[in-house]
């Protein structure tokens, strides 16, 4: 299911948050905690690992996000943008703390196993895209620049 108007305010949120305009506390705050699009959940749980949450800050200066991060996060943003479903196994909540305490009880065996496991599914350099198309084609037709003349 897509939830249009969570996506936009995740978006929105990332988007604030990447900029350095919002705290990491500020966007906490402003994520859609009920919305049944599981790209909502999906993207929050990637955006955490972004920064820490021991102290309030902004990614200015050197809590810049690097260029790379920057990149990521604009991807994030353009799949929330569109009206694909997300199709990737679910990694977040209980099942992500689980697979960290395991991956450090196997000294990370179950990490690569894990990463196995997802690039079988789809390319896992576009995601939360699934297939480098469905990327390409957000590209070719970004929702922020449609209209403009």
């Amino acid at each position: 299911m897509i939830d249009r108007v969570s996506r936009r305010a995740a978006g929105e949120g990332l988007r604030q948050l990447a900029a350095g305009l919002i705290t990491n506390d500020q966007f906490e705050d402003r994520l859609p905690r009920s919305s049944g699009d599981v790209a909502i959940a999906e993207i929050r749980h990637q955006a955490w690992f972004l920064y820490s949450d021991l102290r309030e800050y902004r990614f200015v200066g050197t809590d810049r996000l690097s260029a790379e991060h920057r990149r990521e996060v604009a991807r994030w943003i353009l799949f929330l943008q569109s009206d694909l479903e997300y199709e990737w196994p679910r990694m977040s909540g209980p099942i992500s703390a689980l697979l960290f305490v395991a991956n450090l009880c196997t000294v990370g065996r179950l990490g690569r196993g894990v990463a196995r496991h997802f690039k079988r599914h789809g390319d896992f350099d576009v995601w939360p895209f699934i297939r480098r198309s469905q990327y390409e084609a957000a590209l070719a037709e970004p929702q922020y620049l449609r209209g403009a003349v």
